[in-house]
């Protein structure tokens, strides 16, 4: 409650009513899983590729997949028109004509000149993984790694989102505040990595809004509200792409920058909050548990486990995942022709896979089905404590709520 009161009033009220009003258009497009069997001609846009499978979302709001024909490079942002037999969702292609804007055209030309000279300068299988999800949002992982990851805690270190903003806005304290330099050159650089390198992602994107609010409150000398950014990057992108309202992770990347404004406060990023309590609170053990108690739940109803490896492992893959990003940026500015920093990038790259292929995966329960109500009780409720408790109780409360859900998904 205490965050909603020194927001003013008026903008907050704007903010939300638009925010709703995004809401509401997105959920309204009712997009579902095509069911057609038959001769199909189709046009729309690549939602997302992983290995050879590509979403597709077609104009008339209808999602289906297809794998990629030899010889054909696709990528999230394109607009394809595809002919082919459709089974239900799949697509077996005949034809696929692909269109890029302009935009577009330069985002792939840099992205695949930059990861063609990293996977040139890789090692190991592990480490062009590893650099493909920090550097370049592209998750190359095989399905036993993902699962591990997600078993011990550490899947959201290598998707790209605000703390890897927050660490990469540090190197840019090197340079002087005079003539705000340190500010037009950081927000240079976010709007150069979020457009013209990464493919169109969620969390990144949110990210992004909030870092360049941040900066341009720095040059401009006014005041910066992070839920006010919140709200603004909320409201964009669901206009402009709708169909991540239906999308898991990107709900989870809201509600976990949500509960770490409402927790440490709204004069800073969430990003930022949760970075210098990595350094300096109990190793990041509280923004841990801040977030966890409000996204656990989706989790749990989603992809049925119930994680604990957030508490044992965040500490040292956070370091290492980090590092890795730093490192690999300056590689990236040197177009790795500098081989301190490409060694270096070697050395955290295997030092992540030997600590990861050594930890036990074993630390989080199985949960069952259980009905959707549940998952939305216990995230509401984990909001509504962060809005109403005070600050010097909030932590005692959400222990003793993380404790409660803790309790219900073990007895399920």
């Amino acid at each position: 409650m205490e965050t909603i009161k020194k927001l003013p009033q008026k903008g907050f009220l704007i903010l939300l009513l638009l925010s709703l009003i995004s809401a509401f258009t997105a959920y309204k497009h009712n997009f579902k899983r095509a069911n057609l069997n038959g001769y199909i001609q189709t046009q729309g846009e690549v939602i997302n590729v992983i290995y050879r499978k590509v979403l597709f979302l077609d104009y008339q709001d209808r999602l289906f997949y297809f794998y990629i024909p030899k010889g054909v490079r696709i990528y999230p942002g394109d607009q394809v028109e595809v002919e082919g037999l459709a089974k239900k969702s799949y697509i077996k292609v005949k034809r696929i004509t692909i269109k890029r804007d302009f935009l577009q055209k330069i985002r792939v030309k840099i992205h695949n000149t930059l990861k063609s000279q990293f996977l040139k300068t890789a090692q190991t299988p592990f480490e062009k993984k590893l650099g493909s999800a920090l550097l370049f949002g592209e998750n190359w992982f095989s399905k036993k790694e993902k699962q591990k990851l997600g078993h011990t805690g550490i899947y959201p270190l290598i998707v790209i989102s605000g703390m890897h903003y927050a660490l990469l806005f540090t190197f840019f304290l090197i340079f002087p505040v005079r003539w705000k330099l340190r500010y037009w050159l950081a927000l240079s650089f976010f709007v150069f990595f979020t457009f013209l390198i990464l493919f169109p992602k969620a969390p990144a994107y949110r990210a992004f809004i909030s870092f360049s609010l941040f900066l341009l409150a720095k040059i401009l000398e006014k005041q910066y509200h992070s839920l006010k950014a919140l709200l603004i990057a909320f409201s964009l992108w669901v206009l402009i792409f709708p169909y991540w309202f239906f999308n898991v992770g990107f709900w989870l990347s809201y509600l976990a920058s949500l509960s770490l404004i409402l927790y440490y406060g709204n004069r800073k990023t969430p990003e930022s909050s949760l970075f210098e309590n990595m350094l300096k609170t109990f190793l990041g053990l509280e923004a841990s548990l801040v977030v966890l108690t409000v996204i656990n739940p989706i989790l749990a109803y989603y992809f049925h486990y119930y994680s604990f490896g957030s508490f044992l492992y965040n500490q040292i893959f956070t370091l290492l995942a980090e590092g890795f990003l730093l490192i690999g940026i300056l590689n990236m500015l040197t177009f790795w022709s500098f081989p301190p920093f490409v060694e270096l990038q070697h050395l955290i790259a295997s030092t992540f896979e030997w600590i990861f292929s050594k930890i036990p995966e074993n630390v989080f329960i199985k949960v069952p089905y259980f009905p959707k109500e549940v998952m939305f009780l216990f995230v509401v409720t984990a909001i509504g404590l962060l809005l109403i408790v005070p600050k010097k109780w909030k932590l005692k409360v959400l222990v003793l709520l993380f404790l409660v859900e803790v309790f219900v998904f073990i007895s399920l």
